[in-house]
């Protein structure tokens, strides 16, 4: 049997020492709280890491993996309207050049894209908006112009809602909570005291679910110079399409299309009727809009495809999220890149070249060569 000691001290005084199964309780709790808190600080240094090298990936990898994409869209009523070998279209969208302390980035991802066009052969060049993040990244804009090779026919545009503005968007979420709130007190007006209180319990869901699903409300702070940058552009030999169209008409190779295009639906003064009112019934159009909730619009069926650009593919794709944000209204989250059909019109939303803030996961930037084709 297991006795306490007595132990002597030097007062005289008897001290009992735990018993022997007391003290070995205490050294294996001991044990289990000091590996316990290992493991949590392996975990703690582990989710630092990985978030760590998640956000260095995003800011330093991601953004200057720039892809090629090749897609090839079937027109069924393009016969005798389209080249034997159809149509090629270059599409470049969302450059969001800064200038400034970015130059040098920015100039690594207009090489990226001269090694991927080196020797391309195309018909036309389009830039569906969003060229600058501000003035000063114009001069970079015109290299990546020309790092790309001549199109065959001719170079267009038209200008996206940074082109013209800049925005705090910093500010925006407690701009979007209280246009939330206030939304919502007009909506508890018409209800009873218990529907009051039911809905109470879920405004922070309901909340997040407007964010996700709404525009980023960013405080404006300041003005581009819309007109410096629409001069150098057709100094440069890009014609800016706003709310007008081109006839591409050559009989001898058998081209007879129409490219329109329509100023940015944020920040410009679109008219999609004045784009599209000087085109015949029937004409194959093409329409250059920056901003994808442009298929809203009841004349959308005039129009046989539509480019643009605006959502960045989410720029920021969480996994059981999806895209962190689109910036669109009415376009579904499922379409936030890519090709879809939208009734008879086909759709093309490419992810763009450049961000607001430097950060892409899961949406890598991209160029994308379009080729029109007749559907026989």
């Amino acid at each position: 049997m297991l006795t306490a000691i007595m132990k002597s001290t030097g007062n005289d005084q008897a001290t009992a020492l735990p018993a022997g199964p007391d003290r070995l309780m205490e050294k294996l709790s001991a044990a289990r709280e000091s590996s316990l808190t290992r493991w949590s600080g392996g975990v703690l240094f582990a989710g630092a890491a990985l978030a760590a090298g998640m956000l260095g990936y995003a800011r330093l990898v991601e953004p200057m993996r720039i892809e090629l994409e090749q897609i090839t869209i079937k027109l069924p009523h393009l016969v005798g309207r389209l080249p034997a070998g159809g149509v090629r279209i270059l599409q470049l969208t969302d450059s969001h050049f800064h200038g400034g302390p970015r130059t040098q980035r920015e100039r690594r991802k207009i090489e990226r894209i001269a090694g991927l066009t080196s020797g391309l052969q195309y018909d036309l060049l389009v830039h569906t908006g969003d060229f600058i993040h501000f003035d000063d990244g114009l001069e970079n804009v015109l290299r990546l112009l020309d790092a790309v090779p001549a199109p065959r026919l001719g170079a267009f545009g038209v200008f996206g809602n940074h082109d013209y503005t800049h925005y705090a968007m910093r500010e925006a979420l407690p701009r979007m909570w209280r246009t939330f709130r206030a939304e919502e007190r007009r909506r508890s007006a018409v209800r009873g005291p218990v529907m009051r209180l039911a809905v109470a319990g879920t405004r922070w869901l309901r909340y997040v679910r407007y964010v996700r699903n709404t525009p980023l409300d960013g405080r404006r702070t300041g003005s581009n110079n819309t007109g410096a940058l629409a001069a150098a552009l057709s100094e440069w030999g890009m014609t800016v399409l706003h709310n007008r169209a081109l006839h591409l008409h050559q009989p001898k190779e058998g081209l007879d299309l129409y490219l329109a295009g329509i100023d940015d639906m944020l920040e410009g003064r679109p008219h999609l009727g004045d784009s599209l009112c000087t085109i015949p019934d029937g004409a194959p159009i093409v329409l250059l809009s920056h901003n994808p909730d442009i298929i809203a619009s009841p004349q959308l069926p005039c129009v046989d495809v539509v480019l643009s650009g605006h959502t960045h593919g989410g720029q920021i794709v969480v996994p059981l999220w999806g895209p962190a944000h689109t910036q669109v209204e009415h376009l579904p989250r499922k379409h936030v890149a890519g090709y879809f059909r939208q009734g008879r019109t086909h759709v093309y939303i490419s992810r763009g070249l450049g961000e607001g803030i430097p950060l892409r996961f899961r949406a890598c930037p991209q160029i994308t060569l379009i080729h029109l084709t007749c559907l026989v």
